[in-house]
């Protein structure tokens, strides 16, 4: 199962009625593809960079979903159909990795001694 970030921002002149509303049919959506929506947080109200469907302000919600690969594809149709939905992206979620600056060699044993140049028979070093 992986992890995706879905954030979509909604019609500034939904009530919290219509928010709750959107909400629930993105968990509908998640649910019949065999996801789980783990969080949800609202944004609230703000300003968009530029008009989105003749709107200079929206209802951002971002939400944290697991799920099967085909969630992403029903979650984009589910916001290119809905009005009310004036913009949504997916992205999938990874967790940070741990970054080692410094790994430790693999010991030797003291009866090993290493050495860079060997000589050959006549006294040539390879």
């Amino acid at each position: 199962m992986n992890s995706y970030e879905v954030i979509f921002i909604l019609d500034p002149v939904l009530t919290e009625d219509g928010v709750e509303a959107e909400i629930g049919a993105v968990r509908e959506v998640v649910a019949k593809k065999g996801g789980e929506v783990a969080e949800v947080q609202k944004w609230g109200k703000k300003r968009l960079a530029y008009e989105v469907k003749k709107r200079r302000d929206g209802q951002y919600i971002l939400m944290k979903v697991g799920g099967p690969g085909g969630v992403v594809a029903d979650l984009d149709r589910h916001f290119r159909i809905t009005d009310t939905i004036l913009k949504g992206m997916v992205v999938r979620a990874e967790e940070p990795r741990r970054r080692t600056r410094f790994q430790s060699k693999p010991s030797r044993s003291h009866g090993e001694v290493g050495t860079a140049t060997q000589e050959v028979g006549d006294g040539e070093l390879q």
